[in-house]
C-alpha cells in the first residue's frame, strides 16, 4: 500500500496552535501554583491564566472535534473535551480553595494537556490501494481474475 501525506487542513492548524497554547499555559499554571504558598499576590495571575486555559481548551476541544471528523482520528474529541471538563472542575475547586484535589487535578490536566498537544502533531495520512513498486506481490490485472 502507498502512503501519501496530506498538507495539514486549517482545522488542524488550528487545532495544533490552540492545543500549544493550551499545553503553555497548564505549565505556567503549575509553576505559578508552585509558587503561590510564598506570594499570595499570584492568586489573581493563576486565576487569570485559568480563565485563559479554559478558553484555549474550549478552542483545542471544538477544533480538535472537527479536524479528527476531517481525518478521521479516533480519541481526538474524547480527549479534547475531558481535558475541558477537568479544567471546568479544576477552576471550581481553585474557586472553593479546595487544595489538595486542585494540586492532583492539575498535574492530571498537565499530562491530558500534553497528551493533546502531541496528538495534535501528527500528520494526517492516507492509505491508497495501490501497489507499490517492488513490494514483492505479483501485480494484478484484469485478464487473470
Amino acid at each position: 500500500m502507498a502512503t501519501t501525506r496530506l498538507e495539514p487542513l486549517l482545522s488542524h492548524n488550528v487545532f495544533r496552535g490552540a492545543s500549544g497554547v493550551n499545553a503553555l499555559v497548564v505549565l505556567a499554571l503549575g509553576v505559578l501554583g508552585t509558587m503561590m504558598s510564598g506570594n499570595p499576590d499570584l492568586r489573581a495571575v493563576h486565576a487569570t491564566l485559568a480563565i485563559v486555559f479554559l478558553g484555549t481548551s474550549l478552542v483545542s476541544a471544538l477544533s480538535g472535534m472537527r479536524y479528527g471528523k476531517q481525518s478521521n482520528t479516533k480519541g481526538l474529541t474524547l480527549l479534547g473535551f475531558a481535558v475541558f471538563g477537568l479544567g471546568v472542575v479544576q477552576y471550581g475547586l481553585g474557586e472553593m480553595s479546595v487544595t489538595w484535589p486542585h494540586m492532583i487535578l492539575g498535574f492530571a490536566l498537565v499530562l491530558g494537556a500534553g497528551a493533546l498537544f502531541v496528538r495534535s502533531l501528527s500528520q494526517p495520512v492516507v492509505y491508497t490501494a495501490q501497489r507499490v513498486a517492488g513490494d514483492g506481490a505479483p501485480p494484478e490485472d484484469e485478464a487473470s481474475r
